[in-house]
């Protein structure tokens, strides 16, 4: 029988691993603190800055905002971000992206200290990712992981070690924030790791690696990507994708809510429905990965704070 990954309750585990460790610290003077900054008025960072300011309430950490005008150069953003630096009540700092387009990704994420760096942005983190000494794993790609690890600790009753060496893995998407270091931390966990995309997709290709895959992987930001004749039987599949469709009847005519607007709703990469009776195991869409990604970012922060106060 199909096992739900149940990602919320993970998420809620992992929140109270941080709580106990965050009050160990404050017992000995020391809080916590996550720092987000954003630079314009971008709808999407105001919504994940909401997320981030309530979650370190609930952890117990300090919480940091700093917002810039859209206007403002970016000498005066990296100036803030050098403030942050030297600031010890903020153990990570999170740039909200997308900036303005005067304002470069690059010389913004390369001011960050890289022991402050908690989402792995940095080159020199991704480099240590790349290496097998990653210090803050990409929340998302950690999340992934973590599901993965707990999964197998709790259902199939094995080391994560052993569940992931030599396991056939398949990754679909190749984005810097995602695809890519969750392929590397399976690697570097001695997972057969495989990377597909838009490109594999094109050469009529997909199936030929994800029908091989032990564990699937899907992050590419398109809904309904994998169905059931993309997935081997007894799978387990990691659904990363969220994505907003139209909602029609069974006739195809929209479904409209009481304001006339058609109605919509979230869904994944995989179809869902068509595809989980196929796999041993599945994550959906929405309560997902999403439950466990902000829970690695305060576990990265915890691991910030501990190291910018010579405690690991």
């Amino acid at each position: 029988m199909t096992k739900i990954i149940d990602c919320v309750a993970i998420g809620e585990e992992i929140m109270e691993e941080i709580q106990t460790e965050t009050r160990e610290l404050k017992a000995k003077g020391i809080t916590p603190g996550i720092a987000t900054l954003l630079v314009g008025d971008d709808f999407g960072s105001k919504m994940y800055r909401g997320q981030v300011e309530k979650f370190c309430e609930e952890a117990g950490f300090n919480y940091v905002n700093k917002t810039l005008p859209a206007e403002a150069t970016e000498e005066q953003v990296k100036e803030v971000v050098l403030e942050l630096n030297g600031d010890r009540s903020v153990s990570g700092i999170l740039p909200l992206r997308p900036f303005p387009e005067h304002i470069s990704d690059y010389a913004v994420i390369n001011t960050i200290d890289i022991n402050k760096d908690i989402d792995c942005f940095h080159p020199f983190n991704m480099g240590k990712l790349t290496l097998g000494e990653a210090i803050f794993p990409p929340a998302t790609p950690a999340a992934v992981i973590e599901i993965l690890e707990r999964y197998a600790r709790a259902e199939e009753k094995v080391d994560p070690k052993d569940f992931f060496e030599g396991a056939e893995i398949v990754v679909v998407g190749h984005s810097n924030t995602v695809g890519k270091p969750t392929a590397l931390l399976a690697l570097n966990r001695n997972a057969t790791t495989s990377v597909t995309h838009v490109f594999t997709s094109m050469k009529e290709n997909l199936e030929k690696h994800t029908l091989g895959a032990d564990i699937l992987i899907v992050a590419a930001g398109k809904a309904n990507l994998i169905g059931p004749e993309q997935v081997r039987e007894g799978a387990i599949v990691i659904d990363v994708g969220i994505n907003r469709v139209k909602v029609f009847d069974e006739n195809g005519q929209p479904v409209l809510n009481d304001k006339g607007k058609q109605k919509t709703k979230t869904v994944g990469d995989v179809s869902f429905e068509a595809v989980k009776d196929k796999t041993k195991a599945i994550t959906p869409v929405p309560r997902g990965v999403g439950s466990v990604t902000n829970r690695m970012l305060m576990r990265n922060a915890l691991k910030a704070c501990k190291i910018n106060y010579g405690l690991l």
